[in-house]
């Protein structure tokens, strides 16, 4: 049932981290990332981690990553479960 604190609630900035931290896709592009690797081959790890809101480790890993297995490596590797309706019908039946 609607009340009338439901446009303020859906409005918030709240409600909307909320939708950022449940989303699945990578918040940094294989581009983005490559960017990341080549200016971290003169720059301070650490300086960039900060500038991109990024954890330290997350771009040394990057690194590995695009080292051992190129662009390939930089992709991302989480993706949503896509099932059929007969699947899901299966289940509930």
């Amino acid at each position: 049932m609607p009340s009338k604190y439901t446009d303020e609630i859906e409005n918030s900035s709240d409600t909307w981290r909320v939708f950022l931290i449940m989303g699945r896709r990578a918040k940094f592009s294989v581009q983005q990332k490559l960017i990341i690797i080549k200016k971290a081959q003169t720059e301070s790890i650490e300086r960039l981690a900060q500038e991109y809101c990024v954890n330290a480790h997350t771009i040394r890993r990057w690194k590995r990553m695009y080292k051992y297995q190129g662009m390939r490596g930089l992709e991302s590797a989480h993706h949503n479960k896509v099932y059929s309706v007969e699947f899901k019908r299966k289940l509930v039946v």
